[in-house]
């Protein structure tokens, strides 16, 4: 009860504080944009013109959906608002969410995941001077499936409180060592991602985390999902840096460094071929507005 409490305190706090935004003059007549997180907000800056949007961040996917919910009636926000979430496993679960048309998803998990392309690979082997054979993304994201599917588990198991007994919040993945998680050569283990993920946090506190023949049943129900739908981006690129330094034997650009060359590398064209662009855009013809950033379209 006192987490719900938070919450609703907490999204009462935001919708005051872009309600005042939305009143001051140095954002008069433009657009607001709500998205998730600071790194969502570099991206999209790429693409939209600051000239006509005000970024908000949300901090969680939850308040950009109920912060949408509860401004859509507000005639301060007509035509003056979107929000932008990562989808993350609404697209594997047939998610929608027909209340709200100006609510776009990312076309994968999220939006590091759409925006991924051969060209960032091929950029990674040259900068890490490895051999073009190298299975770089696509094998990482197989390597992490266990923690994926855990993250999923969470999701429609765990967080949802379907599972008898469950009265806790869910399962915490914060601190996770990926380093310690992965060896950058071989798939994580479901008993060895499992005990990992139990020791962090209040997790073994949790007697509904799910033990190996949990994980393997419900698995059963999501085979062969498309991998850019399972796995988590900043997942991705954590363990990508692993692999990069275990195969390079020296990790020069890090964690950060390596978002920054994901998003350095993503394209107009890139972006332009998204479903997320396409439905953006739609928007916008119908309200006779042009949000796009000028500079690379």
């Amino acid at each position: 009860m006192r987490n719900t409490v938070l919450e609703a305190t907490a999204l009462q706090e935001k919708k005051a504080e872009i309600t005042g935004m939305c009143y001051h003059e140095a954002n008069e007549g433009k657009v607001f944009v709500i998205v998730e997180g600071a790194d969502d907000e570099k991206i999209y800056r790429c693409f939209l013109d600051e000239r006509k949007v005000t970024f908000y961040i949300a901090k969680n996917c939850l308040y950009v959906v109920e912060l949408l919910k509860d401004l859509k009636t507000s005639p301060s926000f007509r035509d003056r608002l979107i929000g932008i979430k990562d989808a993350d496993f609404d697209h594997i679960l047939s998610r929608s969410y027909p209340d709200l048309e100006n609510l776009f998803l990312t076309d994968y998990h999220d939006i590091e995941m759409t925006i991924l392309s051969n060209s960032f690979e091929d950029f990674l082997k040259a900068e890490y001077k490895l051999p073009n054979a190298t299975p770089l993304i696509e094998k990482v994201a197989e390597d992490l499936k266990s923690l994926s599917y855990l993250r999923l588990y969470n999701e429609v198991t765990v967080a949802s409180k379907k599972q008898e007994g469950i009265e806790l919040d869910g399962i915490n993945f914060n601190d996770i060592t990926y380093s310690k998680l992965y060896d950058g050569k071989n798939a994580i283990p479901w008993e060895h991602c499992l005990c990992h993920v139990k020791s962090k946090c209040n997790n073994a506190r949790l007697g509904h985390f799910p033990t190996v023949e949990m994980m393997e049943i419900f698995v059963n129900d999501f085979t062969n999902p498309d991998l850019r739908q399972l796995t988590r981006g900043h997942d991705l690129m954590y363990a990508l840096q692993v692999r990069l330094q275990e195969l390079s034997g020296n990790d020069p650009w890090g964690y950060n460094g390596l978002c920054l060359m994901l998003r350095s590398r993503c394209t107009w064209e890139k972006f332009e071929g998204t479903d997320l662009y396409y439905h953006l855009n739609i928007w916008m013809d119908e309200r006779s507005l042009n949000l796009w950033n000028e500079k690379i379209a």
